[in-house]
Formats: structure tokens, sequence, C-alpha cells
């Protein structure tokens, strides 16, 4: 007869090893455009850019928020497990910039709305670029 305790362990241990196997594939789906040295330079120009809106507190984190939400939704776009077609895919990411525009201009002046698209159009051509589309 077999040892509970010894079944177990080895119930857990076999399951601890499936969902690493599943983390291990999710991080394989996922393809990254930029290096974390030009992320963080990238995140550092645009907050010093943005400061030119002059955004309240209030405001800069509703704009914080949006602009978090959107960008990770777009990150996902091109993983392995994603499979789109580039015309998929700026069909889909031009829904979502859509969608992101329509929520900032819920609540930014028309002139923070004019200085966000200046700023986020040069942070789109650099992935643009990197993404192979126009």
């Amino acid at each position: 007869m077999i040892n509970p305790k010894i079944t177990g362990l080895l119930l857990f241990i076999c399951t601890i090893g499936q969902i690493h196997a599943q983390e291990m594939s999710k991080e394989e789906r996922k393809v990254q455009i930029f290096t974390y040295e030009e992320k963080a330079n990238l995140q550092n120009w645009f907050n010093e850019e943005i400061k030119q809106m002059e955004l309240t507190e209030e405001r800069s984190a509703q704009y914080s928020a949006v602009i978090v939400y959107y960008v990770a939704k777009i990150a996902r776009l091109d993983d392995k497990d994603q499979e789109f077609t580039k015309e998929e895919f700026k069909v889909k990411l031009n829904e979502y910039l859509g969608k992101q525009d329509k929520e900032l201009q819920e609540f930014l002046s028309p002139e923070q709305f004019v200085i966000h698209k200046e700023i986020y159009g040069e942070f789109l051509r650099s992935a643009y670029k990197r993404w192979g589309i126009e």
C-alpha cells in the first residue's frame, strides 16, 4: 500500500511542474519590441513630456490609468499566441487607440489632448518601426 503522504507529495510536485510549464509557455508567447533599458528610457521621456500638459494630481492619475490600461492591451497584440495578420493587428491596434482617445477626451482639455497626441505619436512611431508597420 502506498503511503498517502508520498502520494500527496507526488501529486503536489506534478502540479507544480505543470504550473511552471504553463508559466514558461506564457513567457515564451510574449514578444518584447523594446528592451528593458529602452522601456525605462521611453517611460522617463514620456513622463517628462507629459509635464507640458500641466495636469492636476487627479487628472494625472486618470491619465496614467488610461494609458497603462491600453498600453498593456496593445502590448499583447503581437504575442505569438495571438496569430494576427499584419492587417488584423493594425485593425485591433487602431481600435484600442480609438477607445483610448475617446476616454482621454472625456477629461483632458482640447489643448492637453493635442499635447498628448504629439507625445504619444512619437512613442507610436518608435513602436511602428519595431512592429514593421506604417
